[in-house]
């Protein structure tokens, strides 16, 4: 399932770097829409972390320890989400920071449990396969991001100087370089063709449409494809080539907590006399979303381990 959703999770990067000339010939991509959809779509991707401790524990847990996840999860988010109020400008750097930290780990991991390797993250890699979302854009399309930042956290952009951003072109492309060469020589030559992919793609089309089917149909895609895998009561399903139970399971679990994201979501934009602009809201939800959910893939990749030695692209 792994190798299938690795492949799949790369046809929507492929086809729209493909029609990226017929996208800027009749200026789709831009609005910030595009962004919005993509990462609601990806909402539900971590909506069932509270489960994954119980996953990768060898002994049952007590209901008072199972009760700590969700609520240490909900007020380190609960935390989050006022520093991002309190403080926009220094929260959002932040947030760009966690983002590269994360989506790359992400690819890092996903490739090793993929391959039934142990999870080794090199800073290298990290950088190369999260850098592109975000410093990409960063670089290439200032005056499409910079309004963005600007909306979220005035400020921002004047941070963002030009020795800031040519100093984040240098170490992204000395790290893809690097990467590239470590998978080419292991042999992974499909791996190392996704950094140059993830450059082409942020270079080339808007970053409101890039960044919201990357974070939809790649990131979270991927990472739900882990959830699936490890969850044990998938085990048998999954060995018999069965995908619909263990979705239907997850979209069962991922439900309430979807919801309940949504609908913190709703009561920052729809506050009474006092309209809210829905970008900056749903930055700051999925900020503050992030910081738990980052800490908890972590934590996770720290206990992988190889599922099927003898299997290794199972």
């Amino acid at each position: 399932m792994l190798v299938l959703v690795g492949g799949t999770s790369l046809l929507p990067a492929v086809a729209l770097l493909v029609l990226a000339p017929v996208l800027h010939r009749h200026d789709v991509g831009a609005s910030p829409a595009y962004l919005l959809a993509g990462l609601l779509l990806g909402l539900p991707h971590g909506a069932v972390d509270h489960l994954v401790p119980a996953w990768l524990s060898a002994r049952a847990r007590p209901p008072a320890a199972r009760l700590a996840v969700p609520l240490g999860y909900a007020a380190l988010a609960g935390a989050a989400l006022v520093v991002f109020r309190a403080a926009p400008a220094p929260a959002l750097i932040g947030f760009l920071a966690l983002s590269v930290a994360h989506f790359g780990a992400a690819d890092e991991a996903f490739h090793a449990e993929r391959d039934g390797r142990p999870v080794r993250q090199p800073v290298s890699g990290v950088l190369a396969r999260g850098g592109p979302p975000v410093l990409v854009p960063l670089l290439l399309w200032p005056d499409a991001v910079d309004p963005l930042f600007a909306a979220v956290a005035p400020g921002v952009p004047e941070l963002l100087t030009v020795e800031v951003r040519a100093l984040a072109a240098v170490c992204l492309l000395a790290a893809v370089a690097r990467t590239v060469l470590r998978d080419v020589r292991a042999g992974r030559r499909a791996d190392a063709a996704e950094p140059v992919l993830l450059l082409g793609l942020f270079a080339a089309v808007p970053p409101a449409l890039a960044i919201g089917v990357y974070f939809a149909t790649w990131h979270s895609a991927r990472h739900v494809a882990r959830l699936l895998h490890g969850d044990p009561g998938n085990r048998a399903d999954l060995a018999a080539g069965r995908l619909g139970p263990p979705l239907r399971r997850f979209a069962r679990r991922a439900a309430l907590p979807t919801g309940a994201a949504v609908t913190a979501l709703a009561a920052l934009t729809v506050a009474p006399g006092r309209p809210v602009d829905l970008l900056p809201a749903t930055v700051a939800v999925l900020a503050a979303l992030t910081v738990p959910h980052s800490a908890l893939v972590a934590w996770m990749d720290r206990r992988a381990r190889p599922r099927h030695p003898s299997n290794p692209r199972g």
